[in-house]
């Protein structure tokens, strides 16, 4: 194993070594992001209920109301929306469906604005759901508008993974929520 991990370090395999330590690099900042708060907010004291498991997914970001609260959730939410569009109910995205490696791009790029505006909705209404009736519009308005650049943030450097690292971006931002709030998870269990 020892022999594995120096030959992955040798100087030949720099661009393996580079690619590692690239995706590293992006997990810490991840991990960081999750402990910034937003800004005039406090941790959220009241039992999460069912968003619990959305809390593991972010890290314990949404416990915390950290930029990174809504995770890349937004994306994979508009990524099913767009997979059933692509069922005969829209002809224009089951034409994009046929067209091959063009149909996919142009599904790419609607499924990234989708998630943009699935994670601005979901920020005005997780602001709602947590701080209810003390903030006006523009509070609420202000915290949708952190956590879908947070969202949004998350789901470039997930595109940067997938190009400059090591595996999908996006699904080890989701690990690296799960496994960072493991241990929470055991000493509340």
């Amino acid at each position: 194993m020892f022999a594995t991990i120096k030959q992955i370090f040798s100087p030949k395999n720099k661009d393996i070594r580079n690619r590692i330590l690239f995706t590293l690099g992006v997990l810490l900042i991840f991990k960081l992001g999750t402990a910034i708060t937003v800004p005039g907010t406090e941790t959220i004291t009241k039992d999460l209920g069912f968003l619990s498991l959305w809390n593991a997914m972010s890290g314990g970001a949404l416990e915390s109301f950290s930029i990174f609260a809504l995770g890349v959730g937004p994306y994979i939410n508009a990524s099913i929306i767009t997979q059933l569009l692509q069922m005969d109910i829209i002809p224009y995205f089951s034409d994009l469906k046929n067209q091959g490696a063009a149909g996919k791009r142009k599904m790419n790029t609607i499924t990234r604005y989708l998630g943009i505006a699935v994670a601005f909705v979901q920020g005005y209404v997780f602001s709602f759901a947590i701080y209810g009736q003390t903030g006006g519009l523009f509070e609420y308005l202000r915290i949708a508008v952190i956590l879908t650049a947070g969202t949004s943030l998350l789901l470039w450097l997930g595109d940067q993974v997938t190009t400059k690292g090591v595996g999908n971006g996006n699904s080890l931002m989701i690990m690296a929520g799960i496994v960072a709030s493991l241990p929470n998870i055991f000493i509340t269990a």
